[in-house]
């Protein structure tokens, strides 16, 4: 077996760039050392998803100081200061906020998926965009639209973005808006 796979290697050499090589074995390497994969008979593929969450985790720590940019405030920025004057948000660049999308589902059975944007800085939310999926479009509201990255840049130009704690919060500040 091992002559006939450097059989092949020598007839059929790999002509992929060495930096996609070595890209693809770390990836082999980081899935075999999965302890929960399961591998079906026919293909499908399984794992606990505690370790996957574990493993995340493992990885946000080892990398969060790709995050943190030099000269950004610490941890101990004031959230009450910073909610208090409106003005301190309107020079914020887009680069400081993180998309957030969520979901909630309706009484009829329709969901309502927001757009939100996280403050890297305060870690507080602000909905800048939710659409209505139903079976019938007919009773989409008038507020809806479908071109979510100019409603997104024109919420941050404006700068009238109501800031939660939560994404729940601000979900429930949208929709109590409208």
């Amino acid at each position: 077996m091992i002559n006939l796979h450097r059989l092949i290697t020598r007839l059929f050499p790999d002509r992929r760039p060495y930096w996609e090589q070595k890209r693809e074995r770390e990836f082999i390497q980081a899935v075999n050392s999965l302890k929960t994969l399961r591998v079906t008979p026919e293909g499908g593929m399984s794992i606990d998803p505690e370790e996957l969450r574990e493993q995340i985790v493992a990885s946000r720590e080892q990398l969060k100081h790709f995050a943190h940019k030099p000269g950004a405030p610490s941890g101990s920025f004031n959230v009450e200061e910073h909610e208090a004057s409106p003005a301190a948000v309107a020079p914020m660049r887009v680069m400081d906020f993180i998309e957030v999308v969520a979901w909630r589902r309706l009484h009829s059975g329709a969901a309502v998926r927001y757009v939100c944007l996280q403050c890297m800085f305060t870690g507080r939310y602000a909905v800048t965009t939710a659409n209505l999926f139903s079976g019938a479009l007919e009773i989409l509201p008038s507020w809806v639209d479908n071109n979510n990255n100019r409603q997104i840049a024109n919420a941050l130009q404006v700068g009238e973005l109501h800031w939660c704690a939560t994404v729940t919060e601000a979900m429930d500040a949208w929709d109590m808006e409208r």
